[in-house]
């Protein structure tokens, strides 16, 4: 069985670094990640804690809901959006939006 390859992204000085799927595709040069549940729910918790610390208005955040159901509030814009999990399973949060890095492997 061949092992996946992985890449690690950030968004620098906001976000943990995360390991996902290699991805090639790219919006703007940013990188376009898809995360797991377990990953969706620590990026939701981090959303949260930066929330704390900044105006609601000035920041997009993560919930959960008690179904599972995960959206993507746009602070800016005062609007939310449902990020269902793509075919391969995976969430692509900020996909085409977020300036996902693509940390250089050490």
């Amino acid at each position: 069985m061949t092992p996946t390859v992985t890449m690690r992204v950030t968004i620098s000085g906001v976000y943990s670094e995360y390991e996902v799927p290699a991805s090639d595709e790219r919006w703007n040069g940013w990188a376009v990640p898809g995360f797991t549940a377990s990953q969706v729910r620590q990026l939701a918790a981090e959303t949260a804690a930066l929330a704390e610390t900044v105006s609601a208005d000035e920041i997009d955040t993560i919930t959960i809901g008690d179904d599972g159901t995960v959206r993507v509030h746009r602070g800016p814009w005062d609007s939310t959006t449902v990020v269902e999990p793509a075919p391969d399973g995976l969430y692509y949060i900020g996909a085409y939006d977020w300036a996902w890095e693509i940390v250089p492997a050490v």
